[in-house]
């Protein structure tokens, strides 16, 4: 049987409260159902995903730094000549006699050819010895702390042999190395008295180099005077 429709006595609002309570039941069962593990409805608990649009992220622009480039050096035949060209040959020989000597890292080439035979003296004293050579007539002093100098020869012929004083015991050195000797205090305080007679050798040699020279004693023995360290050494035969 169909029962006529009653009006509401309040209006429409009434009727609106009414379907909202109606729908509490439905309601409440779905929040039972999600407490005791079941799964809600995604379009009821989770909240709608927005999604927002960021800005592009901005670079700056990196320079590109173009690699350097490595220098390789170049090989040309003039390069590889200098590399293995060897010390230019000295234009002049050496005494075969001072060969034992000779260094060419310390007296250079020779200037000339030598001089064998030659005219020499030699005269020994406390601190060093006297040479002479005939042919630039030149006194050599050398001291025995390894240094040596040179003076000229000023005696002459004619005059005294001893330039200052008597023969004495030791002897006094005479002719040019007694003019050397008595002239200059500092050769005189350097050597020292003589301590045996000077001895001339007419069978001596020499030869002078770049940076020096070679000069042989009457005794075999070779000097060696390097010139710009003006210094002495003395090579015996068998050294």
């Amino acid at each position: 049987m169909t029962l006529p429709q009653r009006d509401e006595p309040n209006g429409p609002g009434k009727s609106r409260g009414r379907r909202v309570v109606g729908r509490l039941p439905a309601l409440l069962a779905l929040l039972l159902a999600a407490g005791c593990g079941g799964g809600a409805p995604d379009d009821l608990l989770s909240p709608t995903a927005v999604d927002v649009a960021l800005p592009p992220t901005t670079v700056a622009d990196t320079p590109t730094v173009a690699p350097t480039p490595t220098m390789r050096p170049t090989t040309t035949a003039a390069s590889m000549a200098t590399a293995t060209a060897l010390p230019t040959p000295c234009a002049l020989s050496i005494l075969p006699a001072f060969q034992p000597a000779y260094l060419d890292i310390e007296l250079g080439c020779p200037l000339n050819a030598g001089l064998d035979p030659i005219a020499t003296a030699y005269a020994p004293f406390e601190g060093g010895q006297m040479l002479w050579r005939q042919d630039n007539a030149v006194i050599y002093v050398l001291t025995n702390d390894g240094r040596w100098t040179q003076y000229d020869d000023l005696w002459r012929e004619g005059e005294a042999e001893f330039t200052c004083g008597q023969p004495s015991n030791p002897p006094t050195p005479v002719r040019g190395f007694g003019r050397v000797w008595c002239d200059q205090p500092v050769v005189r305080q350097g050597l020292g008295a003589a301590t045996a007679a000077e001895i001339g050798d007419a069978g001596g040699r020499a030869q002078d180099f770049v940076n020096g020279m070679l000069l042989a004693a009457p005794d075999g023995s070779t000097f060696v005077l390097v010139g710009e360290s003006a210094t002495w050494r003395r090579v015996w035969p068998n050294d």
